[in-house]
């Protein structure tokens, strides 16, 4: 281990562990394996980051909330993701009743990239509210409360 004033880095201790079962006979056997050993590939630096304020250890910044478009009786809701690996998808409700229903999830990939939501089951002349939602293992981040109606 390298020892760098009194304390070891996050990266200087690469934890390895497993739980085998094996079955032989009829007989079953339960193993565990726990080792420290010295990470020399890995980085020295800290982790990495995550656009503007989704670094490692925090919830991804708040999505973008966009406009939407009404094409063919369907109603598509546009957002932007300033962090990369997350999901994001709507939530949507009719104005004053919350957030009850979500569209369907998308995998963001990379930085800014823009995604869209569907949401089923709208009726002409009700005015909606929505808003644009990330996530990820540390939690989750909503964007600005837009409306839309058709």
């Amino acid at each position: 281990m390298v020892e760098k004033d009194k304390r070891a880095s996050r990266r200087d201790v690469l934890k390895l562990t497993g739980t085998a079962l094996v079955a032989a006979s009829g007989i079953s056997v339960m193993g565990s394996a726990s080792a420290d050993v010295p990470c020399y590939d890995c980085d020295p630096g800290g982790g990495g980051g995550g656009g503007s304020g989704g670094g490692t250890g925090s919830p991804p910044s708040a999505p973008r909330t966009g406009q939407y478009l009404v094409e063919n009786g369907e109603v598509e809701l546009h957002g932007w993701a300033y962090d990369a690996d997350i999901e994001a998808w709507f939530e949507w409700g009719e104005v004053g009743g919350g957030f009850p229903n979500d569209t369907e999830l998308r995998v963001i990939d990379y930085s800014g990239e823009q995604f869209t939501g569907n949401p089923v089951g709208e009726q002409s002349g009700v005015t909606y509210e929505y808003r644009a939602v990330a996530f990820n293992a540390y939690g989750r981040s909503v964007g600005a409360t837009r409306t839309f109606s058709f």
